[in-house]
């Protein structure tokens, strides 16, 4: 089966034995030399970021990496969250159930972040901005450099979710101070594992802050051998994904990534099924596009996955009339071409 989807992704064959390999206590000086590999070559990816950047290691899913940062990060409040879709709309939810003050401007979902809106806003005085860097509900990718730059401006952190965007998708640190995402999307890893990274100046501050959570604490990891049992299997895949990386770290993947998407968009136009973002508003791994006339998901779903392949479909005021192909993960050029022939033959027979 070929998953065209945003996670979980297509993983090589390389990647699932290293989840195989002997068993091995996380007090073990191998699980120590594994743990500092991986943070090394997640700082290493973008050539932005620097040896003061520190990296926490967590055992979940992405959403975890989410909660971990947003709980963590934050004093007092209030923040400042911009919402242009369903995962931006559920940070939300987070600052909520954990009684954090905050403030939402919300855009529509085929919307880009206005930033003089943003910029407005800030005025009024904020601790922290939250914002998402692909939407992964449209695949948009919001300009966080920009609103890096605005949010420290006006002296407030930035802290971005970039889960189905990092290690793909341009990322300028240097007005950022957090950022997570997760080992199965742009990393080619398993699930299980996802990662905070944060600036030096917030990462000696966050001890001080009010702890709202035992496991999702993130001082706590913050050495190489933290007190809970991590995932060692998935960590032992997360490096071999890491190790496989392209040489030139993310900006090699953004260019193999664009290919694929653009291969995607093209095989998409020519069956009448139009992306709903131009490519220039667009994150390279994934791709929104219209549901073939008189097809539901729920149909176009079935005949693509009893061909072989797995689509994704979108949420809220989308859900009836889109859906969404990603080339995230160890995908192949002929594995998109052969998906693109196979839809093809779905709409000529259906």
């Amino acid at each position: 089966m070929i998953l065209l989807t945003p996670g979980p992704c297509m993983t090589s064959e390389g990647v699932r034995q290293a989840a195989a390999l002997p068993d091995l206590n996380h007090r073990d000086p191998e699980y120590l030399s594994l743990v500092q590999e991986v943070k090394r070559r997640l700082l290493g990816l973008y050539t932005s970021t620097t040896e003061d950047w520190h990296s926490y290691l967590l055992g979940g899913s992405g959403t975890l990496a989410v909660e971990a940062m947003v709980t963590s990060c934050i004093r007092t409040g209030p923040v400042l969250i911009l919402e242009n879709g369903y995962y931006s709309s559920r940070i939300r939810e987070v600052l909520e159930i954990h009684g954090i003050p905050y403030k939402a401007l919300a855009f529509g979902w085929l919307e880009p972040i206005n930033l003089d809106a943003v910029r407005l806003e800030l005025q009024n005085g904020y601790e922290a901005v939250l914002a998402t860097h692909n939407e992964t509900t449209t695949g948009r990718l919001n300009d966080i450099n920009a609103i890096g730059v605005l949010a420290k401006a006006h002296g407030a952190r930035c802290l971005v979710d970039a889960m189905s965007s990092f290690g793909a998708d341009a990322i300028d640190f240097e007005d950022l101070d957090a950022v997570c995402s997760s080992a199965n999307k742009c990393l080619h890893g398993l699930p299980g594992v996802s990662f905070v990274l944060m600036a030096e100046e917030l990462a000696k501050e966050i001890s001080s802050f009010p702890r709202r959570s035992y496991y999702m604490s993130l001082p706590m990891y913050s050495g190489d051998n933290p007190p809970l049992t991590p995932p060692v299997p998935v960590l032992q895949a997360l490096r071999t994904a890491l190790r496989e990386y392209p040489e030139g770290g993310a900006a090699a993947r953004e260019v193999d990534y664009r290919s694929k998407r653009e291969l995607i968009r093209s095989g998409l136009s020519e069956m009448g099924l139009n992306p709903v973002l131009g490519p220039q508003e667009s994150s390279v791994t994934l791709t929104t596009a219209n549901l073939p006339i008189g097809w539901t998901y729920e149909k176009w779903f079935e005949a693509n996955y009893n061909a072989g392949y797995v689509l994704y479909g979108c949420k809220g005021e989308l859900k009836r009339s889109c859906f969404q192909v990603s080339n995230m993960g160890d995908l192949t050029i002929c594995q998109i071409e052969d998906w693109i022939k196979a839809a093809k033959l779905l709409l000529t027979v259906n």
